[in-house]
């Protein structure tokens, strides 16, 4: 038999919205059934931007990764909301503030044109978008991102910008090539310049927080180093006077990409420091030797700082930082994390 439940959520600045849920339906659907647009993704239990915190009432979870809710989290409470059935009214709180949610669909689509389409590294491509039309605005919080389409197809997949928000509508993708991957494949034999991409957003809830003066480490590995990049450029634009460091990492010398990039940031922020992570390196690499992991615990080990941490990357990387942070001391609370998961 369906019953039908009250579903409460509650933001990170204690503002509230509630709406009506059946049990055969989960909360992301339910708020989308009544024009409540709650930060979500895949929508296939896959990818964590609709995480939040069960405070109240009860529910079953439908099939989800373990890496978007590991089982740890799940006991504590942690649910995602694409996969949650109420059983009864509950209350759920999110990380993220009210006006992150959208009372109506209107905004979050858009059309776009293929500008460049660059081979970056050997693994990696810049494909930039300009927004057609009049209204050239592209808002988004630096961490976010955005569903891409493969032109013909409904198939989407969802990359962070590198750039920040901007009146002349610009967005630049740094998206690594995965061999079989239908947007890599797409990339490598169909796109071209002047091509139109249909492009949604934007989403998810990585993103800067504000804790005062408190220095700022970013660690990137490979593409992740986009939305590190995204909210290091921000911080420049609004003269942030924190200390941030970036630890971006890639396997190979052949794998590294936007090193001119990085340092004319860095000669225009004097608060930023770089240190570029190579694991694999040859005699001749010239900057750091090792994985962003052994080059951070170094850092963090020489230092009595207790930073926030933005971790983005491939889950093994983002799990191995955090467990070096918790190890030395930084608490659960400062550090941030977006893990690149697989596609559904």
């Amino acid at each position: 038999m369906v019953s039908t439940h009250q579903v409460k959520i509650i933001t990170q600045d204690d503002e509230s919205v509630t709406f009506e849920c059946r049990s055969d339906e989960d909360v992301i659907s339910a708020g989308l059934r009544q024009d409540i647009y709650l930060m979500a993704s895949c929508r296939e239990g896959g990818c964590a931007t609709c995480k939040g915190y069960c405070s109240e009432g009860d529910y079953v979870l439908g099939k989800f990764s373990s890496q978007a809710l590991p089982y740890e989290e799940e006991e504590a409470g942690e649910v995602l909301l694409c996969r949650c059935y109420p059983t009864t009214d509950i209350e759920v709180e999110v990380p993220y503030t009210y006006d992150r949610i959208s009372f109506s669909p209107e905004g979050l689509a858009f059309e776009t044109e293929v500008v460049e389409l660059s081979q970056i590294s050997s693994n990696v491509v810049k494909f930039q978008l300009k927004r057609t039309g009049d209204d050239k605005q592209v808002n988004f919080a630096s961490g976010q991102f955005f569903d891409l389409e493969i032109p013909g197809t409904d198939i989407t997949r969802s990359y962070s910008p590198a750039n920040t928000a901007n009146q002349q509508g610009d967005l630049e993708f740094l998206i690594r090539i995965v061999e079989g991957g239908q947007f890599s494949t797409y990339l490598k034999n169909d796109a071209k310049i002047g091509q139109k991409i249909n492009v949604k957003g934007p989403s998810g809830i990585f993103g800067l927080k504000e804790n005062g003066f408190t220095p700022r480490y970013f660690v990137a590995g490979g593409t992740g180093l986009a939305p590190v990049l995204s909210m290091v450029r921000r911080m420049h634009e609004w003269d942030e006077p924190q200390k941030c460091v970036i630890y971006f990492g890639v396997n190979t010398e052949e794998e590294i990409f936007y090193l001119d990039e990085l340092d004319r940031l860095a000669e225009e922020m004097k608060t930023l420091e770089l240190r570029n992570c190579v694991w694999k390196c040859s005699d001749e690499w010239h900057c750091e030797r090792g994985s962003v992991v052994d080059i951070l615990r170094r850092d963090l080990q020489e230092t009595a700082a207790k930073p926030d941490l933005y971790l983005c990357g491939p889950p093994g990387m983002v799990d191995a930082t955090f467990a070096v942070c918790a190890e030395l001391g930084i608490p659960k609370e400062r550090i941030y994390l977006e893990k690149f998961l697989p596609s559904g």
